[in-house]
Parts: structure tokens; C-alpha cells; sequence
């Protein structure tokens, strides 16, 4: 009963760390600092080239968008700007920073696929209109969308190094099976951002906001995720855990004490007890005569001819009478 009770407990201590960190996750971005926020001037660059016509792409990528514009537009009071870029080799559109978001939004819901892939073409344009309008004191980003190679216009890793040297970084986002994942992992990688791979709809959608989320709450974002990998393997391995903490403890408690004596070495140290042949009394090792009895100890005397022998000698050397040894 007792150990049923202590297993519920650490369940409980576990399920604490768990709900505590998603707890942390999910409300980090209304907990943060206004003050130590960054503001941001942010572009979506977004593939609209044909590709994007199939299974929807296109459609789940304009969700992914606007609910990405409502994360940074939810408090105004951060004063974060977005701006939207599309691309494809027919036209490059673009909804500037200063826009409403509400337009910006209208603008993504009308989207359409057509053309080949421009991706250069897009973070180019995006880029030129981050250095020419946006604010002094603004992290200026870049957030790229692409299902596919760039088969067109400017090479994309000319136009991120342009966007490195303006100290713009970009996100990449490689959507679906097609995309050309070795490219869009240079283009970060060149401006010190970082590549996700979002292979269907709903995942986009989750990726779009964790980019939002390490954007706005970093420190938070990372923190929390730590409690929950924490928590995870508190859940899944307490018994392992006790067990091992329990094995230790016993080692150390069954482990003999070590004494730091000086072995004697001297010659009376290991004389073994001095006992009476007659009457087996045990006498002190210096002892040549017994306390008990008077008779003779401590050597080996012959009975008959008192002759002192060797203390291992079983027989007299001077009569041959067996001795076998007194006071030993």
C-alpha cells in the first residue's frame, strides 16, 4: 500500500513539471517583458508559383499567413510591422510595411498560383523595400515560403547574401515533399537564420507559429520546452530512476569502513596465544611458567631430559622423546 502510494505521488510531481511547462509555453508570449521585446519589420515571401496549385498547397499556406499576421498584430502596443511578398515568374507582388493589417490580410486571402519559381525574385524585392522603409530601431526579418526550386530570375543565395550584408535574416520554410531543401538551408544559414520543413498543411500552420513564438519570446520559448523534456522522462523512468538511486544508497551503506591502522610487523605481534600444554589455560605471551598449573611454557622443553628444543620440533633432539610442541 505504501509503495502504491509513493508511485501515485511521483506521478503527481511529475504531472506538476508537465502541465507547469506547457503552462509556461502557451502564455509566454502575454508573460514577456514589453520592454526587452524587439520590434520587428517583417516580410512574408511567399511561393504563389504553379506548384502551389496541388492538393491545396496554396490554401493551407494563406491560413498559415493570416494566423501568422494575428500573433504579431494581437497587441499593437509592440508595434510590430508585416509586409507581403509573393513570387513567381509572371509577376512579384507586394503589400507594404505601412499597410493595414486588415489589407494585409485581404491581400493573402486573394492569392493565386501561376508561373515558375523566382525565389530570388521574391527575397530581392522583399529585401529592397526593408532597407529603404524600414525603422531605425527594428530587427528586420524575412520569413521565405517555398515549395519548390528557383528555375528563374535572380539566384536565391545572391539575394540572401544582399540581405545578410543589410543585416536582414531569414526564416526558410520548405513546404511539402518538393522543395528544394539544400537551397532554402543556405539562404538561413547565410543570414544567421534557420530552415523548417513543414511537409503538409497543418504543419505549416505550426511552424508558422513557432517562428512567431521564438521571435517574440525566445528566452520563454526555450525555457519551457527544457521543463518539458524534463518532465517527459520524469513520467516514463521514475521506477528506473528510484531503483538506481536506491542501489546506490545501499552501496554505500554496505560498503566496509576502511581503518587507517599500521600493520605491526614485530615479532611478538604474531606469536600466536600462549597456552598450556597441561591444562590449556590461556597465559600472557611473555609468560614461561602457567598461572594456573606451574607448568613450564612459552618453549618447547622436553618432559624427559629438560632439553630446550625448537619451537616446532615434535621429538627431542637429545633423547627422542615426543614433545609436540609446549606453550604453543
Amino acid at each position: 500500500m505504501k509503495s502504491e502510494l509513493k508511485r501515485k505521488s511521483q506521478i503527481g510531481v511529475g504531472f506538476t513539471i508537465l502541465i507547469f511547462a506547457v503552462g509556461l509555453s502557451y502564455f509566454s508570449v502575454e508573460t514577456i517583458d514589453k520592454q526587452e521585446t524587439p520590434q520587428y519589420d517583417i516580410y512574408l515571401v511567399i511561393d504563389v508559383s504553379g506548384s502551389m496549385e496541388g492538393n491545396e498547397k496554396l490554401v493551407f499556406a494563406k491560413q498559415a499567413a493570416m494566423e501568422f499576421v494575428d500573433i504579431f498584430q494581437s497587441d499593437q502596443s509592440l508595434n510590430h510591422q508585416i509586409g507581403l511578398v509573393t513570387f513567381s515568374d509572371y509577376s512579384n507582388f507586394l503589400v507594404s510595411l505601412e499597410d493595414e493589417p486588415e489589407k494585409m490580410k485581404e491581400s493573402i486571402s486573394k492569392l493565386y498560383p501561376e508561373g515558375g519559381t523566382a525565389m530570388g525574385d521574391g527575397i530581392s524585392l522583399a529585401t529592397q523595400s526593408l532597407i529603404e522603409k524600414t525603422r531605425d530601431d527594428t530587427t528586420k526579418v524575412i520569413v521565405l515560403l517555398s515549395d519548390g526550386a528557383s528555375n528563374t530570375g535572380l539566384h536565391p543565395l545572391i539575394a540572401a547574401g544582399t540581405a545578410n550584408d543589410h543585416d536582414i535574416t531569414i526564416f526558410s520554410v520548405g513546404y511539402g515533399y518538393g522543395a528544394d531543401v539544400q537551397t532554402l538551408k543556405a539562404v538561413s544559414s547565410v543570414t544567421g537564420g534557420e530552415y523548417y520543413h513543414a511537409p503538409t498543411g497543418k504543419e505549416l500552420a505550426d511552424t508558422f507559429n513557432e517562428i512567431a513564438d521564438i521571435l517574440i519570446s525566445p528566452v520563454s520559448h526555450y525555457s519551457s520546452r527544457i521543463l518539458i523534456l524534463l518532465a517527459i522522462p520524469v513520467l516514463l523512468f521514475i521506477p528506473t530512476i528510484e531503483r538506481g538511486l536506491t542501489t546506490m544508497m545501499e552501496r554505500v551503506q554496505d560498503k566496509p569502513v576502511t581503518r587507517n591502522v599500521k600493520k605491526s610487523t614485530s615479532k611478538s605481534d604474531t606469536i600466536q596465544k600462549n597456552i598450556c600444554k597441561k591444562c590449556s589455560h590461556v597465559n600472557r605471551p611473555s609468560s614461561k611458567f602457567c598461572i594456573k598449573c606451574g607448568d613450564t611454557i612459552g618453549k618447547n622443553i622436553c618432559k624427559k631430559c629438560s632439553h630446550v628444543n625448537r619451537p616446532s620440533s615434535k621429538f627431542c633432539i637429545k633423547c627422542g622423546d615426543t614433545i609436540g610442541g609446549y606453550g604453543r
